[in-house]
């Protein structure tokens, strides 16, 4: 076989290892330091089902909720049946092609042209019934995202993750980015210092 003389490219922005919560070793890539905001992307997933956690434990939202959206109530919606647990396992059903290579697919038109993520990925129709199916889905996050909203009410929302997690864990830099709805993006729009990661 040919052997390529070509660097393979990176893309590595921060590598940060920590052994019994000390930092043994650390490297940035160039013009990222140490206290560089970096975008979570599909880690924010993971701290979205810890806060969605934090509101089960607190009572507000259990994982056998079912009609959890105003838009899936209509009479014979099937939608009303996914349950919170669903969301958080990614089988609500829903139709949600995650491709990032086509523009059309609803994931980029989600991230990149809508101005409600949760709401659009809502809107989706089932493609499986609840419960069944697996599949990958950044919009049944934010659709999670939304449920949290309106189970804390918009006057706590903003201010939630940081008081009931990211204060908590000492997450000084975290910052999470609404979309234009209001509502955290929280498929992927998670942004904290490699070391708050």
């Amino acid at each position: 076989g040919l052997i390529s003389l070509t660097p393979r490219v990176r893309r590595t922005r921060a590598v940060v290892i920590v052994r019994d919560g000390i930092i043994l070793a650390e490297r940035y890539a160039p013009g990222i330091t140490a206290a560089t905001p970096l975008n979570g992307w599909s880690m924010t997933k993971s701290v979205m089902g810890a806060l969605i956690g934090t509101l089960v434990r607190d009572g507000k939202l259990a994982l056998t909720d079912k009609c959890l959206l105003p838009q899936w109530r209509g009479p014979g919606d099937p939608r009303a049946e996914i349950t919170l647990e669903d969301l958080l396992r990614m089988r609500s059903g829903l139709r949600f092609p995650e491709v990032y290579s086509d523009t059309q697919s609803d994931v980029t038109r989600m991230l990149y042209d809508a101005q409600d993520s949760a709401g659009f990925a809502a809107s989706r129709p089932l493609e499986h019934p609840p419960g069944t199916h697996w599949k990958y889905s950044s919009g049944t996050t934010n659709i999670l995202s939304l449920i949290a909203r309106r189970a804390i009410g918009d006057a706590e929302y903003l201010a939630w993750p940081r008081k009931i997690l990211f204060n908590p864990l000492g997450m000084t830099s975290a910052v999470f980015e609404p979309d234009a709805a209001g509502t955290f993006v929280g498929s992927s729009y998670l942004f904290a210092t490699a070391r708050d990661w």
